[in-house]
């Protein structure tokens, strides 16, 4: 039987290339873009990773993930997240886990904002 390691080792994972290359728009989200790097398939649904680009001045409206943890750290840019009513600053290192079914929102700064966003178990 195939472990979780022999799956992730085969290259089911986003593979490296251009900066440009592999971005989406986000469905739901004008200004937001989502590049996929582990899919929940590569990891028997246990987790999925994605990268989040939110343009100047851009959101994520309120939200919410009723059967996930969502972990955020923060690759570069500076913005505000609000978790449940709370502002929380968002710069580059910052990590942020997110309970399930907690409602929050990201406001990206003047620059925008690139994180990577773990989801636990994964996501569609």
């Amino acid at each position: 039987m195939k472990t979780l390691l022999d799956t992730m080792a085969e290259g089911n994972r986003a593979a490296p290339g251009a900066s440009g290359e592999g971005w989406t728009a986000h469905p739901t989200f004008p200004g937001v873009e989502l590049k996929p790097l582990v899919r929940g398939a590569a990891t028997g649904g246990a987790f999925s990773t994605l990268m989040v680009r939110i343009a100047p001045g851009g959101a994520m409206l309120p939200h919410r993930h009723d059967g996930q943890v969502e972990q955020h750290f923060v690759v570069a840019g500076r913005g505000v997240a609000d978790l449940a009513g709370q502002p929380v600053d968002y710069a580059a290192g910052a990590l942020m886990i997110i309970p399930p079914a907690t409602l929050h929102s990201i406001r990206a700064g003047e620059a925008g904002m690139t994180l990577m966003a773990l989801f636990a178990p994964a996501i569609n």
